[in-house]
């Protein structure tokens, strides 16, 4: 059984996959165990008997301060990762985002490979990078199997021409999530963007094969994106 957290956002909408799944949220909804992971309790028990868990649950607004992102992206994680060793669970399945790499793409870089050094572009990316740490440290020092997947921008096409290098289709979505569950690896951290061209950004997951590109869709306007002041300099704006 797969517990899929964060059940009512964007990114677990679209996502299909098979076998047994138990979905839950904050928010109440058809076929969603409603409550607070926040609560360590409630965390254990909608994670008791799973085998894997799908963890997208968090704030997902890059411009959130600190304040507004310790607990649904710090605390819950940990909770999460408390309650999957608690439970035996095989696999977590972290969401993290491309936010904790785009300082490299803000320093000038204009190809990120997943081997260099996270280079977080805000507080948020930062709490992403505090989630893979977390995420090794239970690896580690528990044994948990742990694969964190730095998602781009999730959506049926790009929203503007600054998507390019971070879109992931919901198709290439749900190869990527597949191919996390599966990985013989006990943990790991990947990129988790679709065949995009121009390549920004490097994705090594074993088994995972993109293959949408941003570039079918060539007439796609700038205004879509927020004001340059306003935006990661990466590539696209995260929401899950």
């Amino acid at each position: 059984m797969i517990v899929i957290t964060g059940a009512a956002g964007g990114v677990a909408g679209r996502l299909r996959l098979d076998g047994e799944l138990r979905r839950t949220d904050i928010i109440e909804g058809p076929g969603i165990v409603a409550g607070d992971l926040a609560d360590p309790g409630f965390a254990r028990a909608v994670i008791a008997g799973a085998d894997a868990v799908v963890h997208l649950a968090g704030q997902a607004d890059p411009s959130t301060p600190w304040p507004g992102l310790r607990v649904p992206n710090a605390d819950v994680t940990a909770n999460v990762l408390d309650a999957a060793v608690a439970a035996g669970v095989r696999r977590v399945v972290l969401a993290s985002s491309l936010h904790a790499m785009a300082g490299h793409i803000d320093a000038g870089r204009d190809f990120v490979p997943e081997d260099l050094p996270p280079y977080a572009c805000c507080p948020y990316g930062a709490g992403k990078v505090l989630g893979e740490q977390l995420a090794r440290c239970y690896a580690d020092v528990w044994g948990l199997s742990t694969v964190c997947l730095r998602l781009g921008g999730v959506a049926e096409r790009p929203l503007g021409a600054s998507w390019r290098g971070g879109w992931l289709s919901p198709g290439d979505l749900n190869r990527l999530v597949a191919a996390a569950l599966a990985a013989d690896v006990r943990f790991g951290v990947y990129h988790g963007i679709s065949a995009n061209t121009p390549r920004v950004y490097g994705c090594t997951l074993p088994g995972y094969h993109p293959v949408d590109d941003s570039a079918a869709f060539a007439d796609l306007p700038d205004d879509l994106t927020p004001p340059a002041a306003d935006r990661p300099r990466w590539g696209i704006a995260h929401r899950s």
